[in-house]
């Protein structure tokens, strides 16, 4: 048995988020049913090892998950209850008879199974292999758990779209994904980086030239700052009306169609109630979209992507960049949370209220490098 952070239920966190003594230990031969309490056969389709835990981020999956909004994809096929939590830093204590990378002993950083982000947040997880890496042991647990799915979509959107010398404006600068897009951005050679955020010492530490306080400035509006110098590119991190007020508006903050509008569906705000009939105006209203933005001649060109896949040496160059100092991890100020009830759920509720600046962690047991 072991110590793990639990959902019993969804939406309401201080009825349905518990810490348990006696969840069941994870092993590579068995996973536990959520209704029954029991193990079960698991169903092997990749290589995993068991890890000790030390620490686990929380990100919007988790939010998305208890929700019960996205059930029919991401609720694990057990049910509830379910171990929470999304992406680790742990000890390997277990590994296949065949296994060639990975050893008992080994730090390492690994991510959920995508789509589903649970599983994490306990003493034990059982990982898969290909979504993990060896980490450097000059990388404190608390920070290194930040690494495998918010720094990992933060250089993957910044390789493919971040181009040198362009402008770019990020929404969205303080969040999990944000701090790390600001840096990533920078080393991929953006001449100007402009970002909306209230945490304007955090956003200029990370790069950003020039802070838009949104609580003051519409971006959109800011026609005698932009309009000689508009963006190449915008990365919407925060979502809500700002593709409709802003993206699609005629701004002349933007060069129309020469400019590229990267939304990423991240926000608690763009759940889809894939169980009942919602899923059908939003299908709808996708391909709507879609249409118009080929008909249109004004509007940036709109990309949504819905996953981003790590590839071998992906999380290996991420924690190089670390170690080297390339990037910083922020933390948000209340983490790291302790692996006890009333933690974790303020905890869950940080994440939930979308306004954590940087990464919020659980730490699970001490680093005894750190």
């Amino acid at each position: 048995m072991m110590k793990a952070a639990i959902a019993t239920g969804t939406d309401n966190i201080d009825e349905f988020i518990h810490v348990k003594e006696d969840w069941p230990k994870p092993s590579l031969e068995t996973s536990v049913d959520g209704k029954t309490g029991k193990l079960v056969p698991q169903l092997q389709d990749d290589r995993r090892m068991i890890v000790r835990v030390l620490a686990c981020a929380l990100a919007p999956g988790d939010c998305r998950l208890f929700r019960g909004k996205t059930d029919m994809f991401q609720l694990p096929k057990s049910g509830r209850p379910y171990v929470i939590g999304s992406d680790i830093c742990g000890i390997v204590v277990e590994v296949a008879s065949d296994e060639e990378y990975f050893q008992v002993g080994d730090k390492i950083v690994g991510r959920f199974d995508e789509p589903q982000p649970h599983g994490m947040c306990g003493e034990y997880a059982c990982v898969k292999t290909s979504l993990s890496e060896k980490c450097p042991a000059s990388i404190p647990a608390i920070d290194a758990c930040t690494l495998p799915a918010s720094a990992a979509a933060a250089r993957l959107v910044a390789e493919k779209f971040v181009q040198p010398k362009s402008r770019v404006l990020l929404l969205g600068a303080s969040g999990g994904v944000g701090t790390f897009f600001c840096q990533y951005a920078k080393l991929q050679g953006a001449s100007f980086l402009a970002a909306t955020t209230t945490q304007k010492e955090l956003a200029t530490s990370l790069g950003v030239d020039r802070v838009i306080d949104y609580r003051q400035e519409n971006w959109w509006e800011m026609i005698s700052e932009f309009a000689e110098s508009p963006f190449d590119l915008v990365v919407d991190l925060v979502n809500g009306q700002n593709w409709q007020l802003g993206g699609s508006s005629g701004t002349k903050v933007l060069k129309g169609k020469r400019t590229t509008y990267v939304q990423l569906l991240t926000g608690v705000d763009t759940e889809i109630d894939i169980t009942g009939l919602k899923i059908i105006p939003f299908v709808f209203g996708m391909l709507g979209r879609s249409m118009y933005l080929k008909l249109s001649f004004s509007d940036p060109k709109l990309i949504a992507p819905q996953g981003l896949d790590l590839k071998p040496g992906d999380l290996k160059s991420i924690l190089d960049d670390v170690a080297e100092k390339r990037i910083r991890v922020v933390l948000d100020p209340a983490s790291p949370f302790s692996l006890d009830t009333e933690s974790v759920r303020e905890a869950m509720k940080k994440q939930k209220s979308k306004h954590a600046h940087g990464k919020v962690v659980i730490e699970i047991a001490k680093d005894e490098n750190h």
